[in-house]
């Protein structure tokens, strides 16, 4: 059964899209529905996320104004989707949790997408809040509604979403590959690029180069490597990503899906690696000082890697494949469906999405 609150959410929704995601057009948050790929969805109002385990942060970043440093309360990212009974995931499937997104999205529509990775205590360990107050008075009462997402360590704050109405998990679509492991000698770069392409060593080397030292863990047991290969930002817009202008940081929805040659597979959502944002340094490496990549490595011609995640179950070997996906464009959960169905039926208004204009998988 569709509940009020989430129709009213559907048709604010559609009667925003003339003006477009991120427009001045809003509602001052009052309720968040957690949504998707978790056990138990549900609506928490402020009193409810207050009987949460509550956390605190302070945060710089750059507004529209200038620098703010604000400190933060409210619900680590983390807690709130365990209280919403933890993401499902499928036990036969290694590090499964690694493909999951949650889109964090307010009532005007802007929406940024966060790799599950990027926020679990076993791999990226980031403190993401959602928020119920400040010392600066925007959350709570304020302009930022009842609650916002705060990303300590962000440059700018283009992933604060504010007035924050939703929070949906979804799951990265399985690339398929050929075979079942194998030490690869190229990669195809596809998805909301503007032309899909193979990459093989040569052409990885004729990119500017970079190098970064990573320590994380792996089998328990820290491992530490200097790598050297190209930024996966950089390698990302070598090709062009497609982004569509009239959405407000467009690219904050996107997220790029790393496989390798055995099916494994991880999420890193664009926000965590353009320098406007994150700023992280995540590198596809085709060289190492312990002589696990190249020629006689185990980890193939080019693997990703991803400093400053505790574990390496991100650090992808063997790559085969680099699929830029936006997560708006991921397949809502029946119920979501079922209402823009109803809904643009209700208002003779035709919903499109983004895929229309960019390349699919």
């Amino acid at each position: 059964m569709i509940s009020r609150k989430i129709l009213a959410a559907g048709l604010s929704g559609l009667a925003m899209a003339a003006a477009g995601p991120g427009s001045a057009w809003a509602l001052n948050s009052t309720e968040l529905t957690v949504t998707g790929n978790v056990a138990t969805p549900g609506t928490y109002t402020a009193a409810v996320l207050a009987t949460l385990t509550q956390s605190s942060v302070t945060a710089t970043y750059n507004g529209p104004g200038g620098s703010v440093t604000d400190s933060y309360t409210g619900v680590s990212m983390w807690n709130l989707l365990n209280a919403a009974g933890g993401v499902v995931t499928n036990p036969a499937v290694k590090n499964e949790i690694l493909r999951d997104v949650v889109v964090a999205t307010g009532t005007d529509g802007y929406a940024a997408a966060f790799a599950l990775g990027e926020i679990d205590p076993s791999f990226g360990n980031r403190p993401y809040l959602i928020a119920t107050s400040d010392n600066l008075g925007q959350v709570g009462s304020g302009p930022d509604g009842f609650t916002r997402v705060v990303v300590p360590g962000d440059t700018a704050g283009g992933r604060y979403v504010s007035n924050l109405d939703n929070l949906n998990v979804v799951q990265a679509p399985t690339v398929p590959v050929s075979g079942t492991g194998g030490i690869s000698s190229q990669f195809t770069l596809s998805g909301n690029v503007k032309t899909t392409e193979t990459l093989t060593l040569a052409a990885l080397q004729a990119l500017p180069a970079s190098t970064e030292s990573a320590t994380y863990k792996a089998g328990g047991t820290p491992v530490t490597d200097i790598y050297t290969g190209v930024s996966l930002w950089s390698l990302l817009n070598s090709d062009g990503l497609l982004t569509d202008p009239k959405i407000k940081n467009d690219i904050l929805r996107d997220f790029v899906l790393v496989t390798g040659s055995d099916g494994y597979e991880a999420v890193i959502s664009l926000g965590e690696i353009d320098p406007a944002f994150g700023d992280q340094p995540d590198l596809v490496a085709y060289a190492d000082t312990l002589g696990q990549l190249g020629v006689g490595g185990v980890d193939g011609f080019a693997r990703l890697v991803v400093p400053g995640d505790i574990a390496g179950g991100r650090y992808v070997s063997n790559i085969v494949s680099l699929a830029v996906i936006d997560a708006t464009g991921v397949p809502e959960p029946l119920g979501w469906a079922m209402l823009l169905t109803m809904a643009a039926g209700l208002f003779g208004v035709s919903v499109v999405g983004r895929r229309g204009v960019r390349n699919p998988v």
